[in-house]
């Protein structure tokens, strides 16, 4: 018989306790052992760059490592070896990247940019905000403190990375996965240096494993998120969406065997993530609390009885899709607006079925105009500003 998925937080040993992997072994066999393995490993070729960019004077590195994105790596005149051996796996492109089958993702995802994003903050966070992947955000105040900037960011890369093509050599899609590679990798020797970060209990700082928990939750979550709500999607769409995301988890340099090809994978490996750790904890609900706050402020409300209404929403949609007893463990107020998530979903499923009767201005405001309205497109960490065309 097939056993149920594991329920975050339902174990009542602590995360990685011997006790927990015991059990979890016994459920899951020799994976448990990878898993643990993953835990201790970081993003070797991205690692060294960092290092060895930690050597120069200020700037240089990142001189170096733009100019390669944008002209290539012969353009970057006595290129490190750090440097070349990192783009030597960006510039090939694997043999199962379908350009063709990922135009589908791009359609959906750009066509739903406000359920995306709304499936994104109420389900695919909570989720990510488990213990202990939250752990470097909860060791990074300013990130937290930054949660509306985040976001706007999370939207540009979104957009970047769903715009047709975006994944391309030399499309800004590719250059954003890079970079927040780059990003990961300084704040993962930033937490490593400050003597603050406890290898033994926690594992490396965005390590292997949580990295790939991740990719779960910002791809197939999402979806999953967005199915619960009411949209519909067709096999291939649903297919082209983890293709694309395979591709980002690549860039981002997730070892392969811990990048999901199927649903099925992604739900053994969240499956063997919860069973082992990812529990909700004080951190979990100050990081949730900041995110639901942040809403506002990302969406540029002004107005405070909208701003609460917009917060009303998410935290109802959230406890809608994540449960009540994870939602109530991560310090979600009493249900008091359930009939708003109803209401909300039911139009959702309308849409669906009779999208006709959807006016054009609120198509395109859910679609891919709210992405571009909420995009930081202030923040351009190469070259210049992505051009788009009118949404």
């Amino acid at each position: 018989m097939k056993a149920e998925p594991f329920t975050p937080g339902s174990s009542p040993f602590p995360p990685l306790s011997p006790e927990r992997v015991a059990a979890a072994k016994a459920r899951h066999g020799e994976a448990v052992d990878r898993y643990l393995e993953c835990l201790h490993i970081g993003d070797p070729l991205a690692d060294a760059l960092t290092l060895h960019f930690a050597t120069l004077p200020p700037g240089d590195g990142m001189k170096m490592l733009n100019l390669a994105l944008e002209e290539g790596i012969g353009a970057v005149e006595d290129a490190p070896d750090e440097l070349r051996a990192l783009f030597e796996t960006l510039d090939r492109v694997p043999l199962w990247v379908d350009w063709d089958r990922m135009r589908h993702a791009s359609a959906k995802i750009c066509r739903n940019g406000f359920l995306v994003a709304l499936s994104f903050a109420a389900y695919a966070l909570p989720h990510s905000y488990l213990a202990n992947g939250n752990k470097p955000l909860a060791f990074t105040a300013e990130l937290l403190n930054a949660t509306p900037l985040r976001f706007a960011r999370t939207a540009r890369f979104v957009v970047e990375t769903f715009y047709p093509q975006g994944l391309r050599r030399d499309a800004d899609g590719f250059k954003w996965a890079v970079l927040m590679r780059m990003m990961h990798a300084r704040a993962r020797q930033q937490l490593l240096r400050s003597g603050q970060w406890d290898c033994a209990t926690y594992g490396l700082p965005i390590n292997q494993a949580h990295m790939a928990m991740n990719a779960v939750f910002f791809s197939f979550y999402v979806l999953k998120g967005m199915q619960r709500m009411g949209v519909r999607f067709t096999p291939q769409e649903v297919e082209s969406i983890l293709l694309t995301w395979r591709y980002v988890g690549y860039l981002f340099g997730i070892h392969p065997e811990m990048v999901y090809t199927s649903e099925y994978e992604a739900q053994r490996l969240l499956d063997i993530g919860f069973s082992l750790e990812f529990d909700p904890d004080e951190d979990s609900k100050r990081l949730c609390k900041s995110m639901m706050e942040a809403g506002p402020a990302f969406l540029k409300i002004d107005d405070p009885r909208l701003a609460q209404w917009e917060i009303n929403l998410v935290y109802t949609m959230s406890r809608h899709l994540l449960g009540d007893g994870l939602a109530d463990r991560l310090g979600f107020p009493p249900a008091r607006h359930r009939w708003l998530g109803h209401a909300f979903m039911a139009c959702v499923r309308g849409s669906e079925w009779l999208p006709f009767l959807v006016p054009a201005a609120v198509r395109n405001f859910m679609g891919m105009e709210f992405w571009l309205d909420m995009s930081d497109y202030e923040s351009v960490p190469f070259g210049q500003h992505a051009s788009r065309p009118p949404a």
